[in-house]
């Protein structure tokens, strides 16, 4: 294979990932638009009454929220492999390397389902709002609102910050090693992001507005150069609407 036929090659399979990303981000939001089948019910929340049905949602769910903010990583698998390629290395698509991160966003698919089947089982979780009581939501809050300012988010997030860093540090060569990469980075990601994503619980699973509100937080968290600003004001943020809940569940009552 001639140089030129290579680079087109190379640059198609970069090409063709960014048209995947986009893709599966719009199928995976559309597939939480269903029409309502009757007052309270969709189509895929269930709420909480099959497993396997809450689970596919979640994988939905996590699919549109985090492939945005995985993209740059992504692409930059890509720019690294077609620079790898070019000097006589193997080609690895990029895509494995996406499985391998959904892989591990599956898994935690599966506990966030396991944990959203029990509550609704032990009547924690309303079948309505696809939510916790106030009181419960508040004590979410409070944790990410902490987490925020922990150690062991400033670590992962500082993975997820510096692709091509990451690559440099935690390269495995071959198409085993691409999906371990991406196991990897998404191992890093959820350390990152799990308890935003318990945020959910207090504000209802599948509330459209606040699932968009999450992954702009994520996105900016990864992208903008102010990340200790971006990460301490929701972490403060988080701590309001804690506040919030316990009051309006006092006036309330």
């Amino acid at each position: 294979m001639t140089p030129s036929l290579l680079e087109r090659v190379l640059w198609r399979d970069r090409l063709v990932i960014s048209i995947v990303l986009v893709a599966l981000t719009v199928v995976s939001w559309a597939q939480m638009f269903v029409p309502e089948t009757g007052p309270g019910e969709r189509l895929l929340p269930c709420c909480g009454a099959s497993f396997g049905l809450a689970f596919s949602m979640w994988v939905v769910m996590m699919a549109g929220m985090m492939i945005p903010s995985v993209a740059p990583m992504v692409l930059t698998h890509a720019r690294v492999m077609r620079q790898r390629a070019a000097h006589g290395a193997p080609f690895v698509s990029s895509g494995l390397f996406l499985a391998g991160y959904l892989i591990a966003w599956s898994a935690f698919s599966a506990v966030a389902a396991l944990a959203q089947w029990a509550l609704f089982r032990s009547d924690l979780l309303d079948g309505r709002s696809l939510s916790i009581g106030p009181w419960a939501g508040a004590a979410v809050l409070v944790a990410v609102g902490v987490f925020q300012l922990s150690p062991t988010k400033n670590a992962c997030l500082a993975q997820c910050r510096t692709p091509l860093g990451y690559f440099l540090t935690e390269w495995q060569p071959g198409h085993a090693g691409a999906v371990r990469m991406g196991l990897r980075h998404g191992v890093f990601c959820i350390g990152c992001c799990w308890l935003l994503m318990a945020v959910l619980f207090a504000v209802g699973i599948m509330n459209i507005v606040w699932g968009a509100v999450i992954t702009a937080f994520v996105i900016a968290e990864k992208v903008l150069p102010w990340r200790r600003t971006v990460v301490w004001s929701g972490g403060a943020l988080c701590l309001v609407g804690a506040v919030v809940l316990v009051y309006r569940s006092i006036v309330v009552t």
